[in-house]
C-alpha cells in the first residue's frame, strides 16, 4: 500500500523526511517513494493569504519582489501590468549553479520541505504552484541542481531558482526521469506535467529560504544520530580488545565534573560492557603471548608486568570527549527540527481580524537567512571530527602490541604471519580520512563576502557547510566501521589464550555488537582483499539501524 504524507506546516517529522529523500523497499522489491499532498487547511490558509496578498498588490501597496526588483533593486518600481513578466525574468537570471548536482535524496527532500514552508501560507503562494512543485516530486521528475553558487542569503537562491526552472519549462535546464538526465521540458512531458507560468511575487518566494542547507542538515541529522551510537559501540568494543579498565566510566568521576551529556557517555559504555570477564583485573593480569614478546618478559614471576593504572586517553577519556559531541549533536538537531515546519520567505504576509475586520500585510524581514542552519552545520560538522579523531588514536593504538597489551602487530593472523599485513594499511586510511575532515571542518559560517552592490552585505555560506558536514559524516561512518572492524579482529585474535582461563567472555551488549560484526565480516588469519569486507561492514552500518547491533 502507498504510503502518503500530508503537509500542513506544521507536523512534518524528521521520519518523514527521510523517508521522502530516500523511499522504501515495496512488497515488490522495488524502491518506493511516498506520495505526498498538502492537508485540507494547508491548502485553506493559502488560499486565504494569497487572496490577502492580491488585495495589496490591487490596493497600490508596494511590497518588496512583488511589485520592486530585487537586491539593490529594490527601489525599481515594476508596472502592475508587468508584474507576471517579471517572474518570467527573475528565474532563469538565477540559475547560475556549478559543478555537479545534488544528490536526488537532497533534491527530494527540498522539493517537499520547499512546500512544507509554504503550507502555512505566509509565503502568499498560489496553491496551484504548491501543487506543481509536489506534482513533479510525485512523478518522479528529479531537478539538475548544481552543487555551488548559493551564499546562504536570501536564503539558496541559486540553487532553488534551478527547481523553479523546471516547473516553469526553462529552456537550457535539465531534470532527471528515471535515472535519465534530459531537458526539463522534455521531463514534464513524458510525467505528464504542465509547466506553469508563475504570478505575482512567486519567483522570488520559490527562491528565498535556505532549503537545499536545510534537506542536507536534516539528513544529516539522522546519519549522525545513527553514527554516534555507532562510536560508542566502536570505543566499547576497542576497551574490549585491550581489556580495558572501567574506573574511568565509574559515575562517581561524572557526577563530580557535573558534566550530563559526559555522565550519560559513560553509561551507555558500562552498559555494553556490563558483564565482561575481558574488563576485569584478573584478565588485565594476564600476559598475552605478542605482549611477553614486545617486552622480553621471562618466565620468572619478578618480571610480570605491573598492574595496569589506567588506559591512554583514547579509551579512558572517551565519555569526557563523547559527551559535549552528544551536546553539540542535540543542538544542531533542534535547529534543524525548527526550521523543518517554518515559514523562511520573504517578504511574508500577516493576517490579523475576522471577517469584516479582517485586513492582511506584507512584512520582510530576513527570515531567509542560512546563518541558523550555517551555524548548527558547522558545529556539528567539527563535533563529529571528534569522534573521528578519536577513533583512529584508538584503531593505531590496536595496531601495537606495546600499546594494546599485548595483541598482535598490525592485528594480522597467525597463519603464515611473517608475510601478513593485517591491518596496518586499514588504519592508514582512516588517517587520511579523518585529515580530510579537518579540512572540510573550516567555519563556513565565519566567512561573508558581500553581495548584491553591498544590500545583501551579510551571508552565512550555510550551505557550504552543510555540504562539508555530509561529507564529514561519511567520512567518519569509514574510521568508526574500521574501528568495528579493527576491534572485532583483536578480540578474535586472541580469545584462544582466554578463553582455558574463562576470560574470553564479552559483556551483555558488545558480545551482540561483535557478533553482527562477525555476521557480516569473518575474522581474518591470513592477509585478504580487506577492500571487500571493510566496505561490506560500513554499507551495513548505514543501511541498518544501531539497535540491529544489539540485544
Amino acid at each position: 500500500m502507498e504510503r502518503t504524507i500530508s503537509l500542513d506546516g506544521r507536523t512534518l517529522t524528521l521520519q518523514d523526511v527521510v523517508l521522502i529523500a530516500r523511499g522504501y523497499r515495496g512488497q515488490d522489491g522495488h524502491q518506493h517513494y511516498p506520495y505526498v499532498e498538502l492537508s485540507e487547511q494547508a491548502q485553506a490558509d493559502i488560499g486565504s493569504f494569497r487572496h490577502g496578498l492580491d488585495l495589496r498588490i490591487a490596493a497600490g501597496d508596494i511590497i518588496y519582489g512583488v511589485n520592486t526588483g530585487c537586491g539593490v533593486k529594490k527601489g525599481t518600481i515594476i508596472d502592475q501590468k508587468e508584474i507576471d513578466a517579471y517572474q518570467a525574468h527573475y528565474i532563469p537570471a538565477h540559475c547560475v549553479g556549478y559543478g555537479e548536482p545534488f544528490d536526488e535524496e537532497i533534491v527530494r527532500a527540498a522539493l517537499v520541505l520547499r512546500v512544507n514552508s509554504f503550507a502555512l501560507g505566509n509565503s502568499g503562494i498560489r496553491l496551484e504552484t504548491c501543487n506543481k512543485l509536489l506534482e513533479i516530486y510525485n512523478k518522479g521528475v528529479i531537478p539538475f541542481v548544481p552543487e555551488q553558487g548559493s551564499v546562504g542569503s536570501s536564503g539558496d537562491l541559486c540553487p532553488l531558482a534551478h527547481v523553479a526552472a523546471v516547473i516553469t519549462g526553462v529552456e537550457g535546464q535539465q531534470a532527471f526521469y528515471h535515472g535519465k538526465l534530459m531537458q526539463a521540458a522534455e521531463a514534464l512531458s513524458l510525467a505528464g506535467i504542465d509547466p506553469i507560468v508563475l504570478k505575482a511575487k512567486e519567483a522570488m518566494g520559490l527562491t528565498n529560504g535556505a532549503t537545499l542547507t536545510l534537506a542536507m542538515g536534516l539528513l544529516a541529522i539522522h546519519d549522525s544520530k545513527k553514527l554516534i551510537a555507532y562510536s560508542h559501540m566502536a570505543a566499547a568494543l576497542s576497551l574490549e580488545a585491550i581489556r580495558g579498565e572501567k574506573n574511568a566510566f565509574d559515575p562517581r568521576i561524572h557526577e563530580a565534573r557535573k558534566n550530563q551529556h559526559s555522565a550519560r557517555v559513560a553509561k551507555i559504555i558500562r552498559d555494553l560492557t556490563s558483564g565482561s570477564d575481558r574488563m576485569t583485573t584478573s584478565a588485565r593480569d594476564v600476559c598475552l603471548t605478542d605482549e611477553k614478546k614486545s617486552k622480553k618478559y621471562q618466565d620468572d614471576a619478578k618480571s610480570r608486568p605491573t598492574p595496569r593504572v589506567q588506559d591512554a586517553y583514547s579509551f579512558r577519556a572517551y565519555a569526557q570527549v563523547a559527551g559535549p559531541v552528544v551536546k553539540a549533536f542535540e543542538y544542531a538537531e533542534e535547529v534543524f527540527l525548527s526550521e523543518m515546519n517554518a515559514a523562511t520567505d520573504n517578504p511574508l504576509i500577516f493576517k490579523s481580524g475576522f471577517g469584516e475586520n479582517e485586513r492582511f500585510e506584507a512584512i520582510s524581514g530576513g527570515n531567509f537567512h542560512g546563518e541558523p542552519l550555517g551555524q548548527a552545520a558547522d558545529f556539528l560538522k567539527i563535533a563529529i571530527q571528534q569522534l573521528a579523531n578519536i577513533s583512529d588514536r584508538r584503531f593505531y593504538a590496536l595496531t601495537m602490541s606495546t600499546t594494546s597489551y599485548g595483541l598482535p602487530d598490525d592485528l594480522a593472523g597467525a597463519i603464515n604471519r611473517d608475510l601478513n599485513t593485517g591491518l596496518m594499511i586499514l588504519q592508514y586510511t582512516t588517517a587520511a580520512l579523518v585529515s580530510e575532515n579537518k579540512a572540510l571542518c573550516y567555519p563556513s559560517v565565519i566567512d561573508s563576502i558581500p553581495t548584491s552592490a553591498n544590500q545583501e552585505d551579510y551571508v552565512s555560506m550555510s550551505t557550504i557547510g552543510a555540504r562539508n558536514l555530509r561529507k564529514v559524516i561519511k567520512n567518519t561512518y569509514g574510521v568508526i566501521g574500521a574501528e568495528l572492524l579493527a576491534a572485532a579482529q583483536g578480540i578474535s585474535l586472541t580469545e584462544d589464550q582466554l578463553r582455558p582461563l574463562e576470560l574470553d567472555g564479552l559483556g551483555r551488549e558488545t558480545t551482540f555488537v561483535y557478533k553482527k560484526v562477525r555476521q557480516v565480516v569473518a575474522a581474518m588469519y591470513e592477509d585478504r582483499y580487506i577492500h571487500k569486507d571493510f566496505k561490506a561492514l560500513v554499507d551495513f552500518m548505514i543501511k541498518s539501524d544501531p539497535q540491529d547491533f544489539l540485544p
